[in-house]
């Protein structure tokens, strides 16, 4: 994959999110392996530019959490309270921390 290509499916990620507003992991998982396979965790998103998973998750209705930068959080959604932690990339389901 080109260096362009990678980054029109980051993009595109993003906007899917956006578009779709996943409200439980399995929906946003699905969405997240379409573009990568999971690594260590259960999804996997790279992150790494000016435009994050973090942002796209509070505008389709997530509580996001930072913890020890941003490379660590948490988010909750408002309505469904589907969890998930976020480390480095890799996702992990139902995992929050107060």
């Amino acid at each position: 994959m080109s260096l362009r290509a990678y980054w029109a499916a980051y993009d595109a990620t993003l906007a899917r999110i956006r578009a779709e507003k996943p409200d439980t992991f399995t929906a946003l998982k699905a969405i997240l392996d379409a573009f990568e396979p999971p690594s260590s965790g259960q999804a996997f998103f790279p992150d790494g530019a000016d435009d994050t998973l973090a942002d796209a998750l509070e505008e389709a209705g997530w509580d996001v959490n930072f913890r020890d930068g941003t490379y660590v959080y948490y988010a909750v959604h408002f309505a469904t309270h589907a969890s998930l932690a976020f480390v480095e990339g890799d996702l992990y389901e139902g995992l929050h921390r107060s």
